[in-house]
């Protein structure tokens, strides 16, 4: 990871959990902002799951962690929808999204985001039927 961050980090947006977050928690910077907004590593933990090991980097960095849960912005639904579609009209906005074709394919489908097989293909999506 320093490879990719040779400045180190000042803002982690954590998703996953578990050896990805300890790393990144290893190359952050003085002030660094960690917004945690998922930790789908341990969403199918069967047993308890190590924190990182290196949260010292956090009190020595003075670092910030804050929780995020979109549900805690739903006043601000509407207008963030409305901005979306129009950065997206006008291009600010691209996306990429991985289509498995059929319901039935549904558990492989879902699997996906826990084996990493659609890593860098975009949103993952279930196409159930052709639109009408």
């Amino acid at each position: 990871m320093q490879t990719h961050c040779p400045k180190g980090i000042d803002i982690v947006w954590e998703k996953v959990g578990g050896d990805i977050f300890n790393a990144a928690l290893a190359l952050i910077n003085m002030n660094a902002r960690i917004v945690l907004c998922g930790m789908i590593s341990q969403y199918n933990a069967t047993t308890p799951v190590p924190g990182p090991t290196n949260l010292i980097n956090v009190l020595i960095k003075r670092a910030m962690i804050k929780g995020l849960i979109c549900i805690d912005h739903m006043d601000r639904y509407e207008a963030a929808m409305t901005d979306l579609a129009r950065w997206q009209a006008e291009g600010q906005i691209k996306y990429r999204v991985d289509v498995v074709d059929g319901l039935e394919n549904a558990p492989e489908a879902l699997n996906k985001l826990f084996d990493a097989s659609n890593t860098n293909e975009g949103k993952l999506v279930v196409k159930v039927s052709e639109e009408p």
